[in-house]
């Protein structure tokens, strides 16, 4: 009995070091995570987030959501996978949030317009984009090249008017109404963009301090991400608050990206000209360490990538990612926060 449970000891072991030297050498661009449930490695990841999944792929896709004062709190917001916050017409941010099909999302919102700069953005995935009107810009670039536009003054059946909300701040949409318009239009769910390098979670030993943050230079827009470092995420506040959904659900991350970029105003309304293609400056928060380096991306069909000051990919954790783009002049970055 002994030597048979040596024998599978000795198995075993040799098992992990075959995973864990595949898992290092691979070539792929995606890399085995740990399972939450299982502890062990899975052999499918989402593309949009690493996190694991059993059967089909589920699709993602992504909804313009609303972040002025008289629109909070948000529906839906913590559950998206990846998030970009920037300014509109400045000090005001919106949110472009990509969802990873998920049924009980019963309500999204309130979805606001769209422009130019997040239909870059939305472009690196050529999914499903939800969204109320948008710029004269945002409304041409999106008639001209993208095939999953989801615009509510065109296709009102996949949203809704809340009565508890004032308009333009009261549009809402759901999974289902997702659900709905890609089976109406005959639309593939496969997820054909491509994805980041993930990784597991740092050992607790290996976590540091560090949070951040984002001073868009008014207080109803400072954003401030405390690092839990017991459960190794970033828990976002917003003018003073925790950031929460209306039923509750905080918003937390996995990563805080800083991606810095250049911006102009390009009408008397305030309306910005934001770069979203070539290079610049990032810093990723992640496990609470801080990593400086760049952001690339050579064209619009091509994912935003970061590197570390060495130029090699960061890897981030499985989980949400919230990427912070900071234009020039508008936003003020502390790029370390210390719970008290």
């Amino acid at each position: 009995m002994l030597s048979i449970l040596a024998g599978l000891i000795v198995v075993a072991a040799f098992a992990f070091i075959y995973i864990q030297k595949n898992i290092d050498e691979s070539e792929s661009d995606v890399e085995l995570l740990e399972s939450s449930e299982l502890g062990l490695p899975c052999e499918n990841i989402r593309k949009i987030d690493g996190v694991c999944y059993e059967g089909d792929e589920p699709f993602a896709y992504a909804v313009m959501i609303d972040n002025h004062s008289w629109a909070r709190a948000p529906f839906g917001l913590s559950q998206a996978s990846l998030v970009y916050e920037t300014i509109v017409e400045s000090p005001i941010t919106r949110f472009l949030a990509i969802f990873s099909n998920n049924e009980d999302i019963k309500q999204i919102g309130p979805v606001r317009s769209a422009r130019p700069f997040y239909v870059d953005w939305v472009k690196e995935f050529n999914i499903p984009y939800l969204h109320v009107g948008g710029s004269n810009a945002a409304l041409d670039n999106l008639a001209r090249t993208y095939n999953h536009d989801v615009n509510e003054f065109s296709k009102g059946q996949y949203f809704w008017r809340s009565n508890n909300r004032s308009a333009p701040h009261n549009t809402m949409t759901s999974n289902q109404k997702v659900v709905d318009v890609i089976e109406d239009n005959g639309w593939s769910t496969e997820n054909t963009f491509e994805s980041w390098i993930f990784k597991l979670d740092a050992p607790l030993e290996e976590r540091g301090e560090f949070g951040v943050t984002v001073d868009h230079k008014t207080p109803l827009f400072f954003v401030k991400w405390e690092y839990n470092k017991e459960d190794n995420e970033y828990i976002r506040y917003q003018a003073g608050k925790v950031h929460s959904d209306v039923d509750g659900e905080q918003v937390v991350a996995k990563n805080i990206v800083i991606m810095m970029t250049t911006g102009s105003v390009i009408d008397d309304y305030g309306r910005r000209k934001v770069k979203t293609l070539g290079t610049g400056e990032s810093i990723v928060y992640q496990d609470g360490n801080k990593i400086k380096g760049t952001w690339k991306r050579a064209v619009l069909s091509a994912r935003t990538r970061f590197y570390d000051e060495q130029d090699n990919e960061i890897k981030f954790n499985a989980g949400t990612t919230w990427i912070e783009v900071a234009q020039n002049g508008l936003v003020n970055i502390t790029d370390k926060y210390k719970k008290n």
